[in-house]
């Protein structure tokens, strides 16, 4: 079992534990290794390989759907795994449904990203949804590997039957939703474009195919781009040029971008069954970074995380999604200003989550929602010198985190400010 560089033989393998572990297998060498990181199996992979890799249909290979905890080592290892066995040099494809995904990206991760984001968690599609969340991903994503394609995911899932979220009851996807969705990849420089197709519990398909307009239009799409080799792109809006941080299309070296809290100290879980936001827990009370508190079912201390774009996955931290349902989780910085100045706390959170500057709330949010960045434009004014940030994260389940930033009031990202702690 390979667990970031360090190999790990074993007697038994249960439900629950590796019985018999002998530590730096092979020559290679003990060493710590992060919280709810994902173990990978080398072996099973590498003969799943070598029986589909000479397959006629196969474009590619497919890792990383939203996986719980920390799966970077277990994306590298899949990465030299397919290099080793698959001759024929089809791409390793990681998918990332969102900024607080990247704690799992990185050199070696993959060949190809894919992003897909949800639409349909808005019950409409938004302009600027493709092209901002897809600019952001980028700007993080190309500072650690330059040039990075990306594929895009278009219509994500719009016409999924999920109860848990009433997904679209407003709205059906139309052909025009497809078209901009599509037109908006194509104009931040995507590789390619796919879709999924999935099948409902009666064995119907569902999605992109579920109705004949939406299945015409992408026909008409697909002979566009077959007889030009190119796709026909409208002006962009005035709502998304507004947004925008990076050059349209391809770009190899992001523009860095001001404004982001770039790290983190983060504490938790808590047990918040049958909960709220309003569950005390000490830090509710006191930020001691040195303090260590019961939590669920693991002991709860501070520890230091980077930001990716801004946001910050707290299950890609903790791990396993069943098991952070109904927790609790804080986040906390310091912000120092060099004068005292009106701006924009733009903030998204899955799912409820309250702000604070120095222990004063001045933003709560209440339901369940997924992290988009954004979401929340709260105007604010941060006091010369040092503001004490605290962010409150309550998960109902599924996935949970937090995006948040600084501009001016016009949008534009805020330059003067400095942040406590630096990323690790």
């Amino acid at each position: 079992m390979l667990l970031d560089e360090e190999l790990i033989s074993y007697d038994e393998a249960t439900r629950d534990a590796l019985l018999g572990c002998r530590r730096g297998a092979k020559g290679t060498k003990p060493a710590d290794h992060e919280l709810s990181t994902i173990l990978f199996w080398p072996e099973p992979l590498a003969r799943e390989i070598a029986g589909v890799k000479d397959s006629p249909n196969l474009w590619g290979y497919w890792a990383l759907d939203d996986s719980p905890g920390y799966a970077l080592s277990a994306m590298r290892g899949l990465c030299r795994t397919v290099r080793k066995i698959d001759d024929r040099h089809h791409p390793v494809c990681g998918g990332y449904s969102g900024a607080t995904t990247l704690r799992n990206f990185g050199p070696g991760a993959c060949d190809i990203m894919s992003f897909y984001f949800y639409p349909f968690l808005k019950d409409r599609y938004e302009r600027t949804m493709n092209s901002f969340d897809t600019q952001w991903i980028l700007t993080d994503a190309r500072r650690r590997v330059p040039g990075i394609p990306f594929l895009g995911i278009y219509q994500a899932f719009w016409e999924a039957q999920d109860s848990k979220r009433g997904v679209n009851q407003q709205r059906p996807l139309r052909p025009k939703d497809i078209r901009e969705q599509i037109e908006d990849f194509v104009r931040e420089g995507a590789s390619g474009l796919i879709a999924f197709a999935m099948l409902d519990e009666a064995g119907d398909l569902r999605g992109w195919n579920s109705d004949e307009s939406v299945v015409r239009e992408l026909r008409k799409i697909n002979r566009e781009i077959l007889r030009s080799g190119a796709l026909r792109v409208t002006r962009e809006p005035r709502s998304m040029s507004r947004a925008r941080i990076q050059p349209r299309g391809f770009y190899r070296d992001p523009r860095p971008v001001p404004g982001i809290v770039p790290a983190w100290y983060v504490i938790g879980p808590f047990d918040a069954a049958n909960g709220s936001l309003d569950s005390s827990f000490p830090p509710d009370t006191e930020v001691d970074l040195r303090a260590r508190y019961p939590g669920k079912g693991i002991e709860a201390v501070w520890r230091r995380y980077r930001s990716y774009a801004g946001a910050v996955g707290l299950v890609e931290i903790f791990g396993s999604a069943e098991y952070v349902k109904q927790s609790m989780a804080y986040a906390f910085c310091r912000v120092n200003s060099p004068r005292r100045m009106k701006a924009e706390l733009r903030f998204g959170s899955d799912d409820d989550a309250s702000v604070r500057f120095n222990g004063r709330e001045v933003w709560r949010h209440e339901g369940s929602r997924g992290v988009h960045l954004d979401s929340d434009i709260v105007p604010v004014t941060l006091e010369k010198g040092e503001t004490a940030i605290l962010v409150k994260v309550y998960n109902r389940e599924g996935q949970w985190g937090f995006s948040l930033r600084f501009t001016d009031m016009q949008g534009r990202p805020v330059k003067e400010l400095a942040f406590f702690p630096e990323a690790p």
